[in-house]
């Protein structure tokens, strides 16, 4: 092989090894963000399902008197009772964040943190339904922020109803 063969060579290896590593980096960044927006997804769900589990007297009050200062019981994912961004409450519109670490170190210390930010809406269906039936509209509108070299921010909602008629 001459000089030249040689060069040409090791230029083409290099440039697809610069494509394999680039393509590794892609495949890792998208395999986190599944795993941010499979986690902001379940706390969402979890969120729901609390809301959904009170009593229906509770939600219809809340539904339909989203300016008085009725507090949604539920809890984060320590046990604890959800805060408020801003004000006293906890309720209809109310945002609230949390931040969840989503692995650690060796030394045991947190690490990965994901800023968890939602906020119930409650909306009566009686006034919509005209007489038909009752229930409440639930949707949960949430945005997660995390950085995994970049901050990138995931926007998302779940939406439910729950009728004032039995469905077991």
């Amino acid at each position: 092989m001459t000089l030249i063969e040689t060069i040409i060579a090791l230029g083409l290896l290099a440039i697809l090894s610069i494509s394999v590593i680039s393509l590794t980096f892609q495949i890792r960044s998208n395999a986190e963000q599944a795993v941010y927006q499979n986690t902001a997804l379940t706390l969402a769900q979890g969120y729901m399902e609390q809301i959904r589990h009170l009593d229906y007297t509770t939600l219809r009050s809340v539904a339909q008197d989203s300016s008085s200062a009725v507090t949604l019981p539920i809890e984060n994912g320590s046990g604890s009772a959800i805060t408020p961004v801003s004000g006293t409450f906890f309720g209809n519109g109310v945002w609230s964040t949390e931040t969840i670490y989503l692995d650690q170190n060796a030394a045991g210390q947190p690490t990965q943190p994901l800023t968890f930010k939602f906020r119930p809406v409650l909306t009566s269906l009686e006034t919509v339904t005209s007489g038909v039936g009752s229930g409440v509209e639930v949707v949960i509108f949430y945005q997660t922020t995390y950085n995994f070299g970049v901050t990138r921010t995931i926007n998302g909602s779940l939406r439910s109803v729950r009728s004032s008629v039995p469905t077991y």
